[in-house]
């Protein structure tokens, strides 16, 4: 690139206006791609958004249905209108149940009316809104009355017998209690059923384009609502998915004769689909003022950077040589120079300010020995300061004197219980503080029982503590506060949260293998299955551990077992089973390593 350093200033400042032109013009060409791009990942984003949020509200209306139908199915009452043929007690029994029903539908607004149908010709309906000629044909279509219907199911979309309004309704089995799954227990059926108008507020949407197509479909791909004005119960054909289920969601592909960004979800409770269709037309209508208004300020663009190149390559470059030839000569040695341009324009300016430059340099100059010296005084006083800060802080024989003092007056006053914990707490403090990291197994064992010490006086005996270790482990060494952490878990997580008595269970054996193995168990409240894997896989994958959960339950444990294996290996560390409303059980695995002489603290 030699030939650029001969040419003149002017030229140089020619040939970067032209690429300065040349770069403005493809950074114009790639803001109207990548601003089509973003209108269209914008509408695509925005439809998804609206197609998770329907998909939440209709997933939340089935568990409500789910539980709604569980309350009618195992009330006593319906259980036993569904077997009665005392026309006296039914009536009495019809009072409960109309209740019930009006119950129900206040707490699920969704509920347009309730039917309630035996095995044989009793049929109770909704004290508010009786049959329109929508159980017949629910009826007709899945034979909910059969012995053979006994699974729940969400119906598709039909007409009552005024047609004003489409229904769905979810239709399920009512088995006798207690029942076996062996036997065939249905005694009735039950029908809630919903009036499409109630989903319509799920489909009214703003912010996408004003054609964009937003609907929800049943499993026979029957409409039950849209922003479209499409008939409820209407058979929907222009489908652009498979049966096999895939689809051609996200993508842009001709639809009804207009380029279309289509996107299609299966809901899986209810087998209904979301169907979202933009015309890509519709995105370019909207973003035609900004691409014009982009055009424009490019050109515009362009006609004033070729006036200021021009005027800058006329009135700059003469007085830049200047004050590079002038900086060229500048030395330590003649610092006493200054410009003498005078022109009244930036480059008068730039003059000036180098002129002021060389004046604060000479006096900063001056001034350098004595800024390091302050500069040093103040560093001193800094360290000081944060030498006396650590000073004050407080010693730990302080806290032990303080509960030594708290347990006096305890004493003094007959409290036995502040002076009881305030010992153990002293005891527990100076254990976890020790030096070392090995630690005689009777340390950590008295440890534990200092904490149940407290435990016992805090909860007034609501626990029952067995510890069970055998003797001959006892002088054996052990990673310090390794198992009281797991009882402490136990307490907070299991025991506390139980409601009747409970109990704890510590538990250490030697092993046929040779080595030791502790058993932390209580029967408080347990987790469930998902959550004892997810704390499974935070013990076992610690290095991961924030991918799975961030509790201290979680954490704690999982320190543990990073501890042990770190220390001992990989075949060392804790497993953990629970079941909920059972209890917990943590097991550790421990080398044995034999007693050592060892000075206390």
């Amino acid at each position: 690139m030699r030939w650029i350093n001969r040419l003149k200033l002017k030229h140089q400042l020619y040939m970067i206006i032209l690429f300065a032109l040349i770069i403005i013009i493809l950074l114009q060409i790639i803001y109207l791609a990548e601003f089509t791009t973003l209108a269209n990942k914008r509408a695509e984003s925005t439809a998804t958004q609206l197609m998770e949020q329907v998909e939440y509200n209709i997933e939340s209306t089935a568990v409500s249905l789910r539980n709604s139908s569980s309350n009618l199915s195992f009330s006593k009452y319906v259980q036993e209108i569904m077997v009665s043929d005392d026309q006296l007690r039914n009536f009495e029994l019809y009072q409960y149940i109309k209740e019930i029903m009006l119950s129900t539908k206040s707490t699920n607004n969704n509920i347009y009316s309730i039917f309630l149908f035996n095995d044989k010709t009793r049929k109770i309906s909704d004290p508010i809104r009786d049959d329109n000629g929508v159980t017949d044909v629910m009826e007709d279509i899945y034979n909910f009355k059969s012995p053979e219907f006994k699974n729940p199911v969400f119906t598709e979309v039909v007409s009552g017998d005024d047609e004003r309004f489409s229904y769905y309704a979810y239709i399920f089995p009512i088995f006798s209690y207690p029942y076996t799954i062996n036997k065939d227990s249905k005694i009735g059926s039950g029908l809630l059923v919903l009036d499409t108008r109630e989903l319509e507020n799920l489909v009214k949407i703003n912010g996408i384009t004003k054609n964009s197509l937003f609907m929800i479909l049943d499993q026979n791909d029957r409409v039950i609502v849209s922003n479209k004005g499409l008939t409820s119960g209407y058979r929907y054909e222009n489908v652009f998915w498979s049966e096999d289920g895939s689809d051609a969601s996200g993508q842009i592909m001709d639809y009804e004769g207009r380029r279309s960004i289509t996107q299609y979800k299966q809901i899986e409770s209810t087998g209904w689909k979301i169907v979202s269709v933009i015309p890509i037309g519709d995105l370019a209508d909207e973003m035609r003022p900004l691409v014009v208004t982009g055009n424009i300020f490019g050109v515009i663009s362009l006609f004033i950077l070729c006036i200021i190149g021009y005027i800058f390559t006329q009135n700059v470059t003469r007085p830049v040589l200047e004050i590079t030839e002038f900086l060229s000569q500048v030395d330590n040695n003649s610092l006493k120079q200054r410009l003498t341009i005078t022109y009244d324009n930036e480059v008068g300016i730039i003059a000036a300010s180098i002129n002021k430059m060389l004046d604060t340099v000479q006096s900063m100059m001056r001034k350098t020995v004595e800024n390091q010296t302050v500069l040093y005084e103040a560093k001193l006083a800094e360290q000081r300061a944060e030498f006396l800060a650590l000073q004050s802080q407080i010693n730990p024989h302080f806290l032990y004197n303080t509960l030594n003092c708290l347990s006096n007056i305890g004493m003094a006053y007959n409290v036995t219980e502040v002076s009881d914990i305030s010992i153990a707490m002293s005891n527990i403090f100076r254990y976890s503080i020790k030096g070392t990291d090995l630690v005689a197994l009777k340390e950590e064992i008295s440890c534990i029982r200092e904490y149940l010490r407290i435990m016992d006086i805090r909860y007034n005996g609501k626990f029952d503590v067995t510890i069970n270790v055998d003797d001959s482990l006892m002088e054996r060494q052990t990673l310090k506060m390794v198992l009281q952490p797991i009882v402490e878990n136990a307490m907070y997580h299991g025991l506390e949260q139980k409601n009747s008595k409970g109990h704890l269970l510590l538990e250490g054996i030697l092993t046929a293998e040779g080595s030791m193995q502790f058993i932390i168990e209580d029967d408080g409240k347990g987790m469930t299955a998902e959550q004892l894997s997810e704390l499974q896989k935070a013990i076992h994958d610690y290095e991961n551990i924030g991918l799975y959960c961030n509790d201290n339950r979680s954490i704690g444990l999982s320190n543990i077992n990073k501890r042990i294996k770190l220390q001992f290996g990989q075949e060392y560390g804790l497993d953990i089973t629970s079941a909920p409303e059972v209890g917990t059980r943590v097991t550790l695995r421990l080398p044995v390593i034999e007693a050592f002489t060892q000075s206390d603290d």
